[in-house]
């Protein structure tokens, strides 16, 4: 069973539970309650109130004990900034978490420096060209589902702990986990991770040139190169420049040879000049 067919499943869930509130509109949405099948036991709550969404979304971190599975597409308010609390409280007291995160995300500075933040404090992080949606999965028990386009789209999300729902939940972020590729894992397929104009800029770096100078050879502002290295950094696992040349080294021997056979200034230490905060 693939990612479509899993989404495909879970949004029919979400059409019953829609069904079942009854029609609404974006300026008349009915107040959130129980979905009840045809079996008699509720599948879940359809989300229509961003205040009960951003509720539920700190509750299930702050109440789990063993796990929290997430996937994270990027779609927030705008007003989102930085790590969620809940998940900085959690993760003191041990919970584990795995997060698949689109790849796309990282093209912006505060999520960028909220999911380093995060992997400093032991989040499992992986990235993946195929996150559908967000999702937030406490003990494999209970499911909290944030629909595509949040917070502009008419019912916000979902949230069940019905067995089946959150089954098709937990598959759903399985397949796409095992697919994703690791940020924090030591032997990471960098070229895989990384796109062809980012391999061409870690080329430069790896030749000792500075931001700038790299952002007049690529026709890009200075400020865009920084936060491609930052990008860089997350993919390859490195928290830092210098770690960064290290890896490099390791995962990727040919673009270090070849920069040294273009006559790069040094042993290829990468740039120690800071990327933006």
């Amino acid at each position: 069973m693939d990612v479509a067919e899993l989404t495909d499943r879970l949004e029919a869930l979400i059409r019953t539970a829609r069904a079942a509130d009854g029609p609404g509109t974006a300026n008349s949405r009915r107040p959130s309650g129980p979905t009840v099948p045809p079996d008699g036991e509720p599948l879940g709550t359809a989300i229509v109130r961003q205040e009960e969404m951003t509720r539920l979304f700190g509750a299930l971190q702050l109440a789990a004990v063993r796990s929290i599975d997430a996937l994270d597409n990027g779609d927030y308010c705008d007003d989102t900034l930085g790590q969620s609390p809940s998940q900085s409280r959690a993760l003191a007291t041990g919970v584990r978490y795995r997060v698949a995160y689109s790849t796309d995300i990282f093209d912006q500075d505060a999520h960028l420096e909220a999911t380093l933040s995060a992997i400093e404090q032991g989040e499992n992080a992986r990235v993946s060209d195929h996150v559908p949606c967000r999702v937030l999965i406490r003990d494999g028990e209970e499911a909290l589902v944030i629909a595509k386009g949040y917070p502009a789209a008419e019912h916000l999300g979902f949230h069940t702990t019905h067995p089946v729902a959150v089954g098709h939940v937990r598959d759903m972020f399985e397949t796409i986990w095992t697919r994703a590729l690791p940020v924090t894992e030591q032997r990471l397929d960098a070229v895989g991770v990384l796109t062809g104009e980012q391999i061409e800029l870690l080329k430069y770096l790896v030749m000792g040139r500075t931001d700038a100078s790299i952002a007049r050879s690529l026709g890009l502002s200075t400020r865009t190169v920084q936060r491609q290295i930052q990008t860089i950094q997350l993919r390859l696992g490195a928290r830092g420049r210098f770690q960064l040349g290290l890896r490099v080294g390791r995962l990727l021997p040919n673009l270090a040879r070849d920069a040294d056979h273009a006559g790069s200034a040094g042993s290829g230490m990468l740039s120690p000049e800071p990327a933006p905060r």
